[in-house]
C-alpha cells in the first residue's frame, strides 16, 4: 500500500510543479525580437545594438545592389535577344 500511496505523493507534486510552469509562461512581458540577430528586446526597439543596426543595413545594402546588378544584366540578356532574334 505504501508504494501507491507514494506515487500518488509523487503525481500531486508533478500536478503542482506543472500549474507552477504554466503561469510562469503565462508571465512573459511584451518583448519582440531584434531583426538582426533575434535576441529578446523591449517592444520599442527595433534592433539590440547599434552593431546589430549597422549588420542590418548592410545586409540590405548588398541586397539590393545584387538585385539591380541582376536585373541590369536581364535587361541586357533581353535587347541582346531582341536584336538576335530580328
Amino acid at each position: 500500500m505504501t508504494d501507491i500511496e507514494d506515487l500518488v505523493d509523487e503525481i500531486e507534486e508533478l500536478k503542482m510543479e506543472i500549474d507552477a510552469l504554466k503561469k510562469e509562461v503565462h508571465e512573459i512581458p511584451p518583448h519582440k525580437h531584434c531583426l538582426n540577430c533575434g535576441v529578446a528586446i523591449p517592444p520599442d526597439k527595433t534592433f539590440c545594438s547599434k552593431k546589430c543596426e549597422d549588420e542590418w543595413n548592410n545586409m540590405v545594402k548588398r541586397k539590393k545592389k545584387f538585385t539591380y546588378i541582376w536585373l541590369l544584366f536581364l535587361g541586357i540578356l533581353v535587347i541582346i535577344l531582341m536584336f538576335t532574334f530580328r
